[in-house]
């Protein structure tokens, strides 16, 4: 009986400097309730992850080796530790985590240096342990401008801190800062690790657009059509109340124009909102896209930082055509590509006599206009129009079309999906049932 004391005596002082599993449920003697992290390391140890040390130790404040990171993220990725001799001269079987430290360069996780050592007892920074976080757990990417002042581009943690924070896994200090180069304790590599394993451990994540439809960052400005919609991605779900909305909007160049942009959030997906461009019937104009950092996001977290996109709508190739019929003289500069027309409508009352006019809904200008097909029974519409306004108002209005003066209007029709057989025209019409005429629109679109 002695003898098999003495034999796990003996056991105990060979492992003092070598964590042991036998207390990976347990409870650790250095690990209050009050630590800052005690929930993460019992969550770690509830799942064998984490082991502790000789008497229920687990040394939270010593700093993380690269051995001991190999071996908690393996343990939560559930890797094969069995040990083995890796292609580090400096990681042999004999080298406790060697199986998880191979299991880990075969995922792609960690890699050593170019002298060929994995250096398993050198400490972990904050910057080291972003990049085997988002590799071992393949954080999304985001495009979250960099927050902090003590990290660039140029640094190969550089997109790792980005995506770890927009995750919610690490933040920074009050100052600013990230401080790549500072050591990551065992309390808090196993923060950071819970975070990754388990989501409930993380903060709010910084809310952030992900993308933008239609825009490069590279480019100055860039160039949409008048019909454009930008759908803007974010990385968490929105608050889609109007109040919040408001606070994207267009500005347009020229005069520095505010512009309410309608933005609406979609019914399938939270995290995006588009924004038409409804009240920018204008071409060959600069405006710019504005998301300021009030927009919040579902839970309240505000946008981390304000978005100011410039673009130009696209200046089509006019021509024109013209009609006098009744007394009307109608001027129609159109563009045709192979979906669409573009057109800028002008009529002017040249007779002697004034006309009544009904204005309301989307034809407030009094002028309407669409694609119609020569059949057999006469023409029939096709096609859609692009409509300029979020709701067209119900409200209907009669107004005199008096001798000199002039209606003017823009349209943007499609042609429909379809093939149509026979010509197609514009039809241009007043809202009266009585004056139109039509043009016939070319074949070669």
């Amino acid at each position: 009986m002695r003898a098999i004391f003495k034999i796990v005596i003996f056991s105990l002082l060979f492992c003092l400097a070598v964590p042991i599993t036998g207390l990976a449920a347990g409870k650790f003697g250095d690990v209050s309730m009050g630590y800052t992290f005690y929930e993460e390391i019992e969550f770690l140890a509830s799942k064998q992850i984490i082991s502790g040390y000789e008497k229920g130790m687990f040394k939270p404040y010593d700093p993380v080796t690269r051995a001991e990171a190999a071996i908690m993220i393996g343990r939560a990725l559930e890797l094969n530790g069995e040990a083995k001799n890796t292609k580090f001269r400096d990681v042999t079987a004999q080298v406790t985590g060697s199986g998880y430290i191979a299991a880990a360069v075969e995922k792609g996780i960690i890699s050593g240096y170019s002298d060929g050592t994995y250096r398993p007892h050198d400490r972990v920074s904050r910057a080291e342990m972003a990049i085997l976080l988002n590799k071992a757990f393949r954080l999304e990417a985001t495009t979250l401008a960099n927050p902090f002042i003590d990290i660039s581009a140029n640094m190969a943690s550089y997109q790792s801190i980005l995506n770890a924070y927009a995750s919610g896994i690490a933040t920074g200090f009050s100052d600013g800062t990230y401080r790549p180069e500072v050591i990551v304790t065992r309390g808090q590599f196993s923060a950071f690790l819970a975070r990754s394993v388990e989501p409930s451990f993380r903060g709010n994540p910084a809310f952030a657009i992900e993308s933008i439809s239609g825009w490069n960052p590279e480019t100055s400005a860039a160039e949409v059509d008048i019909d454009h919609t930008w759908d803007i991605k974010f990385n968490d779900e929105v608050d889609f109340h109007y109040k919040n909305l408001e606070n994207i909007y267009i500005v347009r160049e020229s005069d520095n124009k505010k512009i309410e942009a309608w933005p609406t959030v979609d019914n399938n997906d939270f995290k995006t909102v588009k924004v038409r461009l409804y009240g920018l019937f204008d071409f060959d104009e600069t405006y710019y896209l504005v998301i300021d950092k009030d927009v919040n996001s579902k839970i309240g977290n505000p946008l981390t930082e304000s978005f100011k996109i410039k673009f130009h709508t696209r200046k089509p190739e006019f021509t024109t055509m013209t009609s006098e019929q009744d007394g009307l003289k109608y001027e129609i500069i159109l563009d045709q590509t192979e979906k669409r027309v573009y057109t800028k409508l002008k009529v002017s009352n040249t007779s002697n006599k004034a006309i009544t006019v009904y204005g309301g809904g989307c034809e407030r200008s009094g002028i309407s206009a669409y694609l119609a097909a020569e059949t057999e029974t006469g023409l029939t519409k096709i096609g859609s129009q692009w409509k300029a306004a979020v709701q067209c108002p119900a409200d209907v209005f009669e107004f005199t079309f008096k001798p000199g003066a002039t209606l003017e209007d823009k349209k943007l029709l499609y042609f429909p999906a379809q093939p149509v057989n026979g010509d197609i025209n514009l039809i241009v019409r007043l809202q009266n049932e009585t004056h139109q005429t039509k043009f016939k629109l070319s074949k070669e679109k």
